[in-house]
């Protein structure tokens, strides 16, 4: 992960420090050559940023914005748990969206991650992705997002 620290001052931002977990679970688990990521939310520096349902009181933009934030996190989360050059690629992201019950544009919105990893990783994001529309999610969090990261 050379360069990262650069690629996202270039970009203007900042790496959150890692999220710990709001429940009795691993934030990540490591199994061989696999690094399995838990649900990341939009927190920034433990403050949960982005609350509520995209489509009804927060817009596709915010919900963008949050899937760059959980895509961040996810990030911060390989910094603490891989070496310098033990990164191979991102196999899959998994995004929840937590929305209105007549939303549809839930891609878009994941698109604020697939974005981000794009910019910071190249061909190594080249990820799949299941997106789905929650009626509510932990801490009335807008999205979350998991990962499944391949390693050397």
């Amino acid at each position: 992960m050379i360069n990262l620290k650069q690629k996202l001052l270039r970009l203007g931002l900042n790496l959150p420090l890692a999220p710990t977990p709001v429940g009795a679970y691993s934030a990540t688990v490591r199994s061989k050559n696999l690094l399995y990521i838990s649900g990341q939310l939009p927190f920034k520096n433990s403050e949960l940023i982005y609350k509520g349902k995209i489509g009804q009181n927060l817009t596709i933009e915010e919900g963008y914005e949050a899937a760059k934030l959980c895509a961040l996190n996810i990030v911060s989360q390989m910094e603490n748990n891989l070496q310098e050059n033990n990164f191979k690629r991102i196999i899959k992201i998994e995004g929840f969206i937590n929305c209105s019950n007549s939303f549809e544009q839930h891609a878009e919105v994941l698109n604020g991650a697939s974005d981000l990893l794009s910019k910071l990783f190249l061909k190594k994001a080249g990820h799949v992705r299941t997106v789905m529309g929650c009626n509510s999610l932990p801490l009335n969090a807008a999205v979350e997002i998991s990962a499944l990261i391949e390693t050397y």
